[in-house]
């Protein structure tokens, strides 16, 4: 009888010594959070001609910036103990505004062409991110005259423990 409760004692120890371990690993998660979203006006040089005085001389081109379009720079961080992995940014775009240049990472609706120029929002892949890492991108839009507000969604197919990080917006 003495062997037998030690036996069950002893397969009742290991039992529970199993069951502690595996509630004891550490969850794989990554927190991806938009830490800053900034507009700012990206002056574009454009030649406007100068009126004459003398009509036989030539008319001067003058080299004048003009604020017809809006630089934006989104820097997204990967915070906790893991890699995020896939890190995507949806960016949602002022009304009626078109993209001027984007760098190879990021793409526009299928709906956008060179007669129909206009986007709603641009996606960038920005594959995976390690522990502690920023990656900043730029774009560079046109300027709405309905406002020019910008909002960044950043995410990943790692598991995020604070979703309410993922985003942020900014208006110029």
């Amino acid at each position: 009888m003495k062997k037998f409760n030690r036996l069950r004692l002893l397969l009742l120890s290991i039992s529970l010594l199993l069951i502690n371990t595996s509630f004891g690993q550490a969850r794989w998660q990554a927190d991806v959070s938009v830490t800053s979203v900034s507009i700012t006006a990206a002056p574009v040089l454009k030649k406007i001609s100068k009126p004459r005085e003398n009509i036989s001389v030539p008319e001067p081109k003058l080299t004048q910036p003009v604020d017809d379009n809006l630089k934006c720079t989104i820097t997204v961080h990967n915070e906790n103990d893991d890699d995020a992995r896939g890190v995507m940014i949806i960016v949602e775009l002022p009304v009626e505004v078109t993209v001027v240049s984007k760098p190879t990472n990021a793409t526009l609706p299928s709906s956008v062409t060179s007669t129909q120029p206009i986007a709603g929002y641009i996606m960038f892949n920005l594959g995976d991110m390690a522990v502690q890492q920023n990656i900043t991108v730029e774009f560079t839009i046109t300027k709405s005259k309905y406002g020019n507000k910008i909002g960044a969604y950043a995410f990943s197919s790692s598991p995020d423990p604070i979703p309410a990080n993922n985003y942020k917006e900014a208006v110029y």
